[in-house]
C-alpha cells in the first residue's frame, strides 16, 4: 500500500491518519480521497466505528451526571462502565493505528462489511 493517492498522500500513511483523529480524520477522508478503495475503506471503518464509541461515551458520561444527582451509587457504576468503554476504544485505537502502518488490514466484526458498501 505504498501508491499514491488523490490527495497526494501516500497510501499507508492516509490510511493511518483516517484513524489518527477517531470519526473526525475518517470523515474527512472519507470525502476527500476519491480513488483509493483502501485508503476509503480504512476511513469508513474509522467512521463508523469511532463515530459509535463517540455517541456511546457521550451518552454514559451523560448517564452518569444524571445519576450523580439522583442516585450516588448508580453514579459509580456508571462511570465505571464509561471507563471501562474508554480503555476499550482508546485500546483498539492504538491497535488499528498501529497493525495499518504495518501495512495489515483488520476488518472489524459487522462494521468492515458496512465499510466496504461506504468506500464503494
Amino acid at each position: 500500500m505504498t501508491e499514491p493517492t488523490s490527495t497526494g498522500v501516500d497510501a499507508r500513511l492516509a490510511s493511518v491518519l483516517c484513524y489518527a483523529g477517531w470519526w473526525v480524520t475518517g470523515l474527512v477522508f472519507l470525502f476527500a480521497e476519491r480513488q483509493h478503495r483502501g485508503v476509503r475503506f480504512h476511513a469508513a471503518q474509522s467512521l463508523l466505528v469511532f463515530g459509535v464509541l463517540s455517541a456511546v461515551m457521550f451518552a454514559a458520561g451523560g448517564a452518569s451526571a444524571l445519576a450523580f444527582l439522583v442516585a450516588g451509587p448508580s453514579f459509580r457504576l456508571l462511570q465505571a462502565g464509561g471507563n471501562l468503554v474508554w480503555l476499550g476504544a482508546v485500546t483498539l485505537w492504538l491497535v488499528l493505528l498501529l497493525t495499518t502502518w504495518r501495512g495489515e488490514t483488520w476488518r472489524l466484526p459487522i462494521v468492515a462489511d458496512l465499510a466496504d458498501k461506504i468506500a464503494g
